[in-house]
């Protein structure tokens, strides 16, 4: 009992800040970091991965060390780019129980080319 009035009060909370936050999309530091795909739909700007010419970033690298270092929280699927939602998952579970973070992980080390987990919407990275 303590627990469903527990996940009634979580479940109001959420719906009270949803307008806090699309108020805050709105704003002058939220238009930086996100962009309306569509209508009341937003996601990550993806300037981590535009790279110039002189870059020498190794962007696969990169994901690795933050799946290593930051996965649990997600860092590595905002580096990659993604919805706002696999982050906040990511953040609220610790990675998917710390088992989600890990195959990322290993999907990183294991794939030739990560190009097909980048600006990824899905939960799971590696679903088709």
């Amino acid at each position: 009992m303590r627990s469903i009035v527990l996940l009634i009060i979580l479940i109001c909370s959420v719906q009270a800040l949803s307008g806090q936050v699309r108020e805050r999309l709105h704003s002058t530091t939220g238009r930086i970091f996100f962009e309306e795909t569509s209508k009341n739909t937003y996601s990550l700007r993806n300037t981590f991965l535009k790279h110039d010419s002189t870059s020498h970033e190794n962007p696969r690298l990169v994901a690795i060390v933050l799946d290593i270092t930051l996965g649990v929280l997600g860092m590595h699927r905002l580096y990659l780019g993604t919805d706002l939602k696999v982050p906040v998952f990511y953040a609220l579970t610790l990675g998917g129980g710390g088992i989600l973070w890990l195959v990322d992980l290993g999907m990183l080390v294991a794939a030739k080319d990560i190009k097909q987990f980048m600006d990824n919407p899905k939960l799971f990275m590696w679903a088709k």
